[in-house]
């Protein structure tokens, strides 16, 4: 009875060990170290080989053949050897996991630190633009009363040129029939200024004899 049970064992144990490396077989061709600090790769697929290489764990290797527990693995750089099959895994470890995070973590800082900056150059930005806004509205309120203050001065100058035209044209007229009046009676009004102007000379040279006569007491000096 217990030889039956024993054999029963034996042959559910190659059965599910013939299973475990078909199930290997039809994996992908690369598998990652386990999580595991140290992993050996032999020289043979035995453990008392010697040992090419201690793998680190997440290490990427490409499976090159099965045989048994064993795996002829190549490595990222290039070296071959045979691996323990129980220390690979088909997906990536905890620590590579980890890795993926923390660049993404680092990558996502980035991008919210780069949007930080935007926000900050935009906010000076729009702050520049307000104050070039300000300066605009008052220059041209500036340009406004300056227009204001041109039209103003323009206007009192055309009101000072009416002014100005005005008086000419009433002194014109005046001036206008004094020639015409001194045109048409020249012959009698030339006569008449030259017996004024000599009355006025002889008028004016008694007044000064007299006064000289009075002076030196009507002795006469010339």
């Amino acid at each position: 009875m217990c030889k039956r049970i024993f054999l029963g064992l034996t042959l559910l144990v190659t059965c599910a060990l013939a299973f475990a490396q078909e199930a290997s077989d039809d994996d992908k061709d690369r598998q990652y170290v386990t999580d595991q600090l140290r992993l050996s790769l032999y020289s043979q697929a035995s453990s008392s080989s010697k040992v090419v290489k201690l793998l680190q764990s997440g290490d990427l290797l490409e499976i090159e053949q099965i045989q048994g527990p064993y795996a002829f693995v190549t490595t990222p750089e290039g070296t071959k050897g045979w691996v323990k099959r129980g220390f690979l895994v088909t997906e990536p470890t905890s620590n590579l996991l980890l890795q993926e995070e923390q660049k993404k973590t680092e990558s996502l800082a980035a991008e919210i630190e780069k949007l930080s900056n935007s926000k900050v150059v935009i906010e000076q930005y729009e702050k520049d633009m307000d104050k070039l806004v300000e300066k605009v509205d008052a220059l041209e309120a500036e340009k406004q009363q300056a227009n204001q203050s041109i039209t103003e001065l323009q206007e009192l100058v055309e009101e000072k040129q009416r002014e100005l035209d005005r008086k000419d044209e009433d002194s014109a007229p005046a001036l206008l029939v004094l020639m015409d009046t001194f045109v048409k009676y020249w012959k009698i009004l030339v006569p008449i200024i030259i017996v004024i102007i000599f009355l006025s000379y002889l008028v004016s040279k008694e007044i000064v004899e007299a006064r000289i006569k009075a002076k030196f007491h009507g002795i006469k000096i010339w």
